[in-house]
């Protein structure tokens, strides 16, 4: 049921790099129409909505490391018949709700979790879970139902107004515990999505229909609990890649971090036939990935695009030594071998395709990379000025720079057939006049810059991911 919009701003204010600048929060819920057109025109043929989700605490976090905590946010550009609006929504998960009724944050962080104080839970909460369910993540569409995402919990449905409609149960008698990153077969149309566990070494697997219906759930064994953000779905299986960030309840009790980085397991890469077959284990040297563009196969090869982490670190101060940079990895099923090559050698994150050619042979891949002309950020991860486009057959890297301000996650926007014909969507911020825009670019021509920029109502903060929703 709607609820009316939030329009108090936010009181409290952060040293946190990640709760500062353009990643502070906005409170305002707000509906604008008729945006002003900065650059550039509107394209007739543009119908449809650009959404993207992104942390946006309501309250002051207890404790906070991004980018796992936070409050979803979801910020909508529609587009019909020449025009576009602007509107954006908390995503009302149960949590949300519990804070809201306390007034206050009252949850501790992924690393450092507390309980939840008994008042302010109602008959059907877990008084043993201390974990935030915000779905602040990702946006998906699947069939008939537009999904906000988190970090494995339950997807939250989302009604046409971005209003929150309730936990998504895929036709079940209860709500389904989702990965931030699900991904859709190009053929059959089932979704895959992954859920792993924070206590039991397992990860399950669920496959639900094109009508949203879950056809089944299996679970595959591995060495510890781990954090899998991400995975990778070929047109005949299903591969993971498991870095060695373990969660360690041990480590927890003594005061340390939930979260363990354990090197001596290296990483791990499962390949999982999705007829139901055995499933072939892959070894490799450790290290860490948070997004794939895509991977496919190539006769006995599968080959994924990818950005890989030196190792994980979250929240603000420590950093790799190397930079996350965009790679290739190819895995020889027939002999066992891992090869790999890197496609830019610079900072690199961020990482789409045309999502048409999801699990299908791609050729581009879309990401995003931080310059020298970005002078106003705050030093905080995450902070990107240029957009990339990389070429996978002639390794050619094309560029567009936007110069002082930030820029968000590219998401394409098909126009024609191929993986060029179409647009790239993302949110502008200026740091010097403290100002959101959004922009679209062309991209076949994206060193050209951008063939349209609208004035944004208010401020959106520094988000995460995307979905471009047909009208």
């Amino acid at each position: 049921m709607p609820v009316d919009p939030i329009e108090e701003t936010i009181s409290w204010q952060s040293d946190n790099p990640h709760l500062s600048g353009n990643f502070a929060p906005v409170g305002r819920e707000i509906d604008a129409s008729a945006l002003e057109v900065i650059e550039g025109r509107i394209p007739e043929e543009l119908s449809g909505a650009y959404i993207r989700n992104g942390p946006n605490p309501r309250y002051e976090p207890v404790s906070y490391n991004y980018p796992l905590e936070g409050d979803g946010m979801l910020h909508a550009v529609r587009f019909s018949g020449g025009r576009a609006s602007y509107h954006n929504r908390y995503v009302r998960t149960r949590s949300f709700e519990i804070e809201d009724k306390a007034g206050r944050g009252v949850y501790g962080g992924i690393m450092t979790p507390r309980p939840i104080e008994p008042g302010l839970l109602g008959p059907h909460d877990d008084p043993d879970n201390p974990f935030k369910a915000s779905a602040f993540i990702g946006v998906m569409q699947h069939g008939d139902h537009l999904l906000a995402l988190g970090e494995v919990e339950p997807a939250w449905e989302i009604g046409p107004g971005l209003e929150t409609l309730g936990p998504w149960t895929a036709g079940t008698d209860e709500p389904i515990a989702l990965g931030a990153h699900n991904r859709v077969h190009p053929v059959t149309g089932d979704m895959f999505a992954l859920s792993y566990d924070l206590i039991s070494p397992t990860v399950r697997i669920h496959h639900i229909g094109p009508d949203g219906i879950l056809r089944r759930s299996f679970d595959i064994a591995l060495a510890a609990p781990s954090m899998i953000h991400d995975f990778v779905l070929t047109e005949r299986h299903i591969v993971l890649l498991i870095g060695p960030a373990v969660f360690d309840m041990e480590a927890m009790m003594q005061g340390k971090s939930f979260l363990q980085w354990r090197e001596q397991l290296g990483t791990r890469i499962a390949v999982m036939p999705l007829d139901g077959g055995s499933v072939k284990w892959f070894e490799a040297e450790p290290f860490f990935v948070f997004h794939f563009a895509n991977g496919f196969e190539r006769g006995s090869d599968i080959v994924i695009d990818y950005v890989q982490h030196e190792k994980l670190y979250v929240g603000y101060g420590k950093r790799n030594t190397m930079p996350p940079t965009l790679r290739r990895l190819v895995l020889d099923a027939a002999s066992g071998r891992v090869r790999g090559q890197a496609w830019f050698d610079k900072v690199a994150e961020f990482p789409r395709i045309d999502d048409r050619r999801t699990a299908l042979a791609s050729r581009y891949v879309y990401a995003s990379t931080l310059t020298e002309a970005l002078t106003g950020g705050n030093g905080a991860s995450g902070t990107f000025n240029c957009l990339l486009r990389i070429d996978t057959e002639t390794g050619d890297v094309t560029r567009h720079d936007f110069g002082n301000r930030i820029a968000g996650e590219a998401v394409f926007i098909p126009r024609g057939e191929s993986e060029i014909s179409g647009w790239l969507a993302t949110y502008l911020y200026d740091p010097e006049t403290e100002s959101s825009e959004f922009a679209l670019l062309d991209a076949e021509d994206i060193e050209d810059g951008p063939v349209l920029r609208l004035r944004l109502p208010q401020r959106v903060p520094q988000g995460l991911h995307g979905a471009w929703i047909p009208a």
